[in-house]
């Protein structure tokens, strides 16, 4: 195989010779020493052939995915070691992973849709091969996978006032959107050398991973023909500033003891990568990490640029899972819990909304539905409707299908459940029944078909209808697949932008 003028080998997956993979496949130079926290660039080639056979570490990040995967086994009995962990973890972390069918790669065949990946994990966690991210089984389905790696938390997205001198006409903010970028130029430029079609490039993820791909569509419309986003996290309606980002990171140069330095930037880049990600741990604690308006990388929201695409054909499938956020919220919560939490995020619409969770009669359930439509399920409604109304074409689903058993019920249809279907790759700690194997086919089905054609709609499914504002109708993927209307509609009447 050859890319990047190189000679890869790679190997078959899963020890079958009908999907070949290529892991750990280098896409940019390692962002290290200098390159910290600037553009991505160019890889130089390797001489002779190059093994592809292992996935590269991850970007530099704690260990707080390695914990949630843990802590979700644990809910099914699972204990320790029963979930992946990623092959160490690195500032040379620029790499990408590839699956393609064995019959692509013959010198007749016709090029296949390409589906790229981009996972979550709050920009700061993840990696592109967490066990649900491995690409074969979706491979299976005459489509050509790739899944990426990008830089993260604070050596992603971050910045510092002294950047402003020292690269005066490079990026200074948004590394790691920019990785994602490079990534997807590099897919254009290679991917026909593993049997994809680089005029039918399908961009999906989930949670931060789905959130970023707003700002994907608005830096560069070209590089996704279509769009798969997942349980977006971040906002596709507000994005911090430049210096919402550069205040953040004086804190951390500060916790350094850098921020007085002459040259701020120098002395940010000698630090070593374990002292910094320690340090911004402690001085952003809970900080989401995302893209922000620069000037430069990002210039507008993506609503923003949605509504300037009026000419666009923009094809999007989005959606939200039933319970979001139930995993996450204290199991005794109270309604005054419930009261606190209008009180912050809603108060001049407290009254309304509480009245729209009126019928639960458990506190943690209400605030689980009034934290799911804020955080996701109300704005991707409105980007869909945004979509559809400027011309384009947009899809929505709700996932509702919950693990069998005590432990579905102690965690419902949670944050990621969904993606096991998606990628045919169900954890062998998760129970799994035969409803659980149809709906899988069906999913992938509906994904595949949408990178094939720009519409999931396949013979023997449901009919899944367009997503527009004066007749909203939303397929659910659950114990049935079917068509319904929005849930909790009248929430987001009352729910503004994240």
């Amino acid at each position: 195989m050859n890319a990047n003028s190189e000679q890869l080998r790679g190997q078959w997956y899963d020890g079958q010779k009908s999907i070949a993979e290529f892991l750990g496949v280098p896409f940019a130079a390692a962002p290290v020493g200098n390159l910290r926290w600037r553009e991505p660039q160019e890889h130089s080639t390797r001489e002779g052939i190059q093994q592809a056979t292992e996935f590269a570490p991850a970007c530099m990040q704690g260990d707080h995915i390695v914990k949630w995967y843990a802590d979700v086994a644990a809910y099914f009995g699972a204990g320790p070691g029963s979930t992946g962990e990623p092959n160490g973890v690195s500032e040379d972390c620029l790499y990408l992973n590839v699956w393609t069918p064995k019959s692509s790669l013959d010198a007749d065949a016709e090029p296949l849709p390409v589906m790229v990946w981009f996972h979550g994990g709050s920009n700061k966690g993840g990696w592109s091969y967490e066990p649900n991210y491995v690409g074969g089984e979706l491979a299976k389905r005459n489509v050509v996978v790739v899944s990426v790696a990008y830089r993260l938390g604070a050596f992603g997205f971050f910045s510092h006032p002294s950047f402003n001198e020292s690269q005066p006409d490079e990026a200074i903010a948004n590394f790691g959107l920019l990785d994602q970028l490079y990534a997807l130029a590099w897919v254009r430029k290679h991917i026909e050398s593993f049997g994809g079609d680089s005029n039918n490039v399908t961009c999906f993820g989930e949670s931060s991973g789905a959130g970023d791909l707003g700002s994907v569509l608005s830096a560069d419309l070209d590089l996704c023909r279509r769009w798969i986003a997942q349980s977006p996290g971040g906002s596709y309606a507000k994005l911090r500033t430049l210096a919402d980002e550069q205040e953040n990171g004086s804190k951390v140069a500060t916790r350094l003891g850098l921020d007085e330095e002459a040259d701020s930037a120098a002395a940010l880049r000698a630090v070593a990568a374990e002292d910094l990600l320690a340090a911004a741990e402690v001085a952003l604690p809970g900080h989401y990490y995302d893209v922000v308006i620069d000037g430069r990388s990002t210039l507008l929201t993506p609503l923003e640029s949605l509504e300037r695409e009026q000419q666009e054909a923009i094809d999007f499938l989005l959606g939200t899972n039933r319970d979001e956020w139930y995993m996450y919220i204290d199991e005794n919560t109270s309604e005054a819990d419930v009261d606190a939490w209008l009180a912050r995020v809603a108060p001049e619409n407290a009254a309304v909304l509480k009245a729209q969770v009126g019928n639960e009669t458990d506190p943690r359930r209400a605030l689980d539905r009034l934290r799911t439509a804020h955080e996701m399920l109300c704005e991707v409604r409105r980007v869909a409707a945004r979509v559809t109304a400027a011309g384009g074409r947009s899809w929505v689903y709700n996932f509702t299908r919950q693990r069998p058993g005590e432990a579905g019920e102690k965690v419902g249809a949670y944050h990621g459940t969904e993606i096991p279907y998606v990628f045919g790759t169900h954890d062998d700690w998760l129970p799994t029944e035969t409803i659980d194997q149809h709906l899988t086919d069906a999913v992938m089905d509906y994904w595949v078909q949408f990178a094939r054609t720009g519409d999931p709609n396949v013979p023997g499914r449901p009919t899944w209808p367009l997503y527009r504002d004066e007749k909203p109708a939303v397929l659910e993927l659950g114990e049935k697949i079917q068509i319904v209307a929005p849930k909790d509609a009248a929430m987001c009447i009352w729910i503004g932008p994240r």
